[in-house]
């Protein structure tokens, strides 16, 4: 009985449960208590939309999105408007002065008539439009550069698409392979039990010997423990499979479909075109990238010619006029000094240059060219990778071809042996050991045969995952 203070805690954690689950089903979020039966189309579409490291993928390509929109936007002409009002002194000196950035001038005039602490209320307002007109390449060598981490986003999510679907799909068929062993395991217990039972009669009626009936105990025995092993597999295997599809559940029910029903056909493709490889394209867009890359480089080197315009306003409480002891009226008020009086405008183009980048950029596109040969050096070796497991595809899918045409003559040789030795167990032949182990045998060939049409899939889903295109595998379940 669980305690007054336990109690409450059950109850309460109950009540959680129960109202999470509805605010799950009411925003329609697929959990994994949700899922009873699981076919392998289902499971590719569950791993796309909710596996975590695609949904990061899916979440790159959306901010290499945004980047490039915020470059388009940085390529236009950019305005600016700055107000201020100030109460400060108006003292002045003449010589050089320099911009902090603003948008403003300075807001005061030199003083002819000396130095005054008295200050008086100023205010301003300006207007630039600043556009860099010619750029010598800058501009299109940005938008390039931007468009390509957008593909290479994009081939690093098909890329990680592709190989997670071929882990589902092969997670899928072992999974399918160990809910298969059960079944064989269980028709084994059954013929097991059903021999416990014949001996057990002949055994009492004095027609058999007692250690017929011992070793008839011992095989069903043995059989409970081969079944309780097979539903310990399939649970870790679909555990395994329903990890990869984001939804943990090991009481998963799986839809056999074709997968033991006939044999696909082969073979696949002809051949395969490792240049369109999804894991490939990450590495040619990474080049290219580098590329467009050396490209701004070569570029930012140049000059640049901006056109640049402003309008301004300014107000100031001081007098613009001497008076006639040679000294300007101060007004302190704040009505004084915040109304314009005074406006400028300013058109014009300027240029930039900076020679010196010369010798800096030289040695920036050194480094970029080496980065360059480095990713064409990843690309080769994992094109070479790829040449490598399409060979080793190929033979192991010739090889489980030959082992799908000898099975079927070793099951039906071992349920002939295993029929035959019944009989002669039966009409005082033979004995229990050689009937014994004929029916481990045909519990072998079973298992044998099951094991090899899946072996026949996945050597196909191999074979598909080398040449780099899932859907001739998946057009066949539907055959």
């Amino acid at each position: 009985m669980l305690s007054g203070g336990k109690r409450k805690i059950w109850l309460l954690t109950t009540i959680a449960s129960y109202w999470v689950g509805q605010c799950l089903a009411q925003s329609g979020t697929v959990s994994s208590a949700q899922i009873t039966q699981l076919a392998l189309p289902k499971a590719l579409e569950l791993a796309r939309s909710s596996y975590p490291s695609l949904r990061g993928k899916q979440a790159s390509i959306r901010a290499a999105e945004a980047d490039a929109q915020s470059l388009n936007m940085a390529l236009l002409p950019q305005a600016g408007v700055q107000a201020q009002t100030l109460n400060a002194t108006s003292n002045q000196v003449r010589g050089a002065y320099v911009s902090n950035g603003g948008l403003l001038l300075p807001i005061s005039g030199v003083r002819t008539d000396g130095f005054s602490n008295q200050a008086a209320w100023t205010s301003g307002v300006s207007m630039v439009v600043d556009w860099e007109a010619v750029t010598f390449g800058r501009r299109q060598a940005r938008r390039s550069q931007a468009r390509l981490a957008v593909e290479q986003a994009q081939a690093d999510y098909e890329g990680e698409l592709f190989t997670h679907q071929v882990r589902v799909c092969d997670a899928y068929l072992l999974a399918l392979n160990a809910q298969k062993s059960v079944a064989l395991q269980t028709a084994n217990l059954g013929r097991a039990q059903e021999l416990q039972r014949i001996i057990r009669a002949s055994t009492e009626g004095g027609l058999r010997p007692g250690i017929d009936s011992s070793v008839a105990n011992a095989e069903v025995a043995r059989a409970r423990l081969q079944v309780l092993e097979s539903q310990q597999l399939a649970q870790q295997q679909v555990l395994r499979l329903t990890e990869l599809i984001g939804l943990p559940n090991p009481s998963v029910q799986l839809d056999s479909m074709a997968f033991y029903d006939r044999f696909p056909q082969l073979p696949l493709v002809p051949g395969s075109n490792p240049s369109i490889h999804p894991q490939l394209r990450v590495f040619q867009k990474t080049i290219d990238l580098g590329r467009a890359s050396e490209t701004l480089l070569k570029a930012s080197a140049l000059p640049s010619v901006s056109v640049l315009g402003s309008l301004q306003g300014r107000g100031s409480g001081i007098g613009e006029q001497a008076q006639a002891d040679g000294t300007f009226r101060i007004d302190p008020s704040l009505g004084a000094g915040l109304p314009l009086r005074s406006y400028n405008y300013i058109v014009g183009v300027t240029a930039i240059w900076r020679p010196t980048d010369l010798w800096r950029i030289k040695y920036a596109l050194s480094a970029q060219r080496e980065r360059i040969r480095a990713s064409q050096q990843a690309y080769d070796q994992q094109a070479l990778g790829i040449q490598a497991a399409n060979q080793n595809a190929v033979l192991q899918l010739e090889l489980a071809q030959a082992r799908a045409e000898q099975a079927p003559l070793q099951l039906d040789a071992a349920k002939q042996a295993y029929i035959q030795s019944q009989a002669r167990y039966e009409s005082g032949l033979d004995n229990i050991q050689a009937l014994t182990q004929t029916s481990a045998l045909l519990n072998r060939a079973e298992v044998d045969q099951a094991l090899v049409t899946n072996n026949v899939w996945r050597a196909l889903l191999f074979r598909a995952a080398t040449v780099g295109d899932l859907e001739p595998f998946l057009q066949q379940l539907s055959r």
